[in-house]
């Protein structure tokens, strides 16, 4: 699928982790997706929304932002005829008639893996081949991981701090985090427990 066949989204979310993060695994990943921007404040989506140059087929949008919030956000997008799917990493507050009424189509968790979105995403547009994109195989993503990645992620695992672990390995906590975030890019995933589980599951630790 090339780029210009790519289901095109916008990125709302206040947390600049979770911005870049969406944005690594989008772009480094072969993902029939194609992001055209990503933002943090609502007001400036709406914006980009309404010009017809830099208008999404959908808008990806964290549920809890304190200036507008993802419905609020969703009901504009409605009457422009643009969809939404809200993330949360918390525990909804609105009813799921609430939010289908507002425009959100659909909720996922913040936390859930790469295939999840990109498949929720086709469903939402109807775009059968989306819908059942799978994920490159995790044996290809094993062999991705560096040994420092897969050194770090065991010492998690044993329950170690990031900052325990930087002193371990004589390296700054800094660095640790850029291990990290290269490894959930790989991964598809966005929490440090997601990345334990599936490493555990799949005997990578």
């Amino acid at each position: 699928m090339s780029i210009p066949d790519c289901i095109t989204i916008g990125v709302v979310d206040n947390d600049p982790l979770v911005l870049q993060a969406l944005t690594s695994m989008i772009a480094d990943r072969s993902t029939p997706l194609h992001m055209l921007w990503s933002v943090n404040q609502p007001m400036l989506a709406l914006d980009l929304c309404k010009n017809l140059t830099t208008r999404p087929m959908l808008v990806l949008s964290d549920l809890q932002i304190p200036q507008m919030d993802g419905k609020e956000l969703a009901e504009h997008l409605q009457r422009i005829g643009i969809p939404v799917l809200a993330m949360t990493a918390f525990q909804l507050t609105y009813t799921t008639d609430e939010l289908m009424k507002a425009g959100i189509h659909a909720v996922i968790r913040k936390e859930a893996p790469l295939q999840e979105y990109v498949q929720l995403i086709g469903k939402i547009l109807g775009n059968d081949e989306v819908a059942h994109w799978q994920e490159r195989s995790l044996d290809f993503q094993r062999m991705m991981l560096t040994d420092r990645e897969i050194e770090i992620l065991r010492e998690y695992l044993k329950g170690r701090t990031t900052a325990s672990t930087a002193r371990l390995l004589h390296v700054s906590e800094g660095t640790v985090k850029t291990h990290m975030n290269n490894a959930y890019r790989k991964m598809g995933v966005h929490s440090r427990a997601e990345a334990i589980r599936i490493c555990v599951k799949e005997h990578i630790l």
